[in-house]
């Protein structure tokens, strides 16, 4: 393994941040409705966008993964469509609530390889890239598991983000999400949508 790679995104941000898709604790989970940890960065998408390697490594796994860490199973719960790869220094990253997949388990990628399509699968309520990096190789996930991925990813000057997603119906959450003054004042009555496959896939 080597000791140290290059990282590049996966997807370049547009979007506004949101205080939901940042790493560490989520005051209130739009899946689980509580306070949680958030192991990953997220990055919104329009629904479709290519997804790139951040890495050179290996693809350890490829498919759905419909489990959260409560032991739940279902098609709107956990990674949805995911890729894991093993990076050439040895730290797994998770690509998760994909749309379309490109790769299978055994391929070998590089820096910006195209290994999928975002999307709004497993337990996503807005379109966007959950992009998890493990510091090692492992199976684990939570904060004790996993890096910050802006302490990894290049510097990236979110200011520049100021698009708003407009896409309904998810954009009346993501409009609750990125709000100054209660972005965690979402409950399940605003997602009706969270049992729909037509939304969530």
């Amino acid at each position: 393994m080597e000791n140290s790679i290059n990282y590049t995104w996966p997807i370049i941000p547009k979007y506004k941040v949101c205080e939901h898709d940042k790493y560490g604790i989520r005051k209130n989970h739009y899946v689980l409705f509580k306070e949680r940890e958030h192991s990953g960065f997220d990055i919104t998408a329009d629904y479709g966008t290519e997804v790139k390697s951040v890495a050179k490594g290996k693809v350890i796994r490829a498919g759905f993964d419909g489990t959260t860490t409560e032991g739940l199973e279902a098609f709107n719960m956990g990674y949805g469509n995911s890729i894991e790869i093993l990076n050439d220094d040895g730290r797994r990253c998770v690509y998760a609530h994909l749309s379309e997949i490109f790769v299978k388990e055994g391929d070998i990628v590089d820096n910006n390889t195209i290994i999928g399509k975002t999307g709004c699968s497993g337990g996503s309520r807005v379109p966007h890239l959950h992009i998890e990096i493990r510091k090692e190789n492992t199976e684990e996930t939570g904060l004790d598991y996993t890096l910050n991925p802006l302490e990894v990813l290049p510097k990236f000057d979110f200011s520049k983000c100021t698009l708003e997603f407009s896409v309904q119906p998810y954009a009346e959450l993501w409009k609750k999400m990125s709000s100054s003054e209660d972005p965690w004042g979402f409950t399940k009555e605003n997602i009706w949508y969270s049992e729909s496959r037509e939304y969530i896939k």
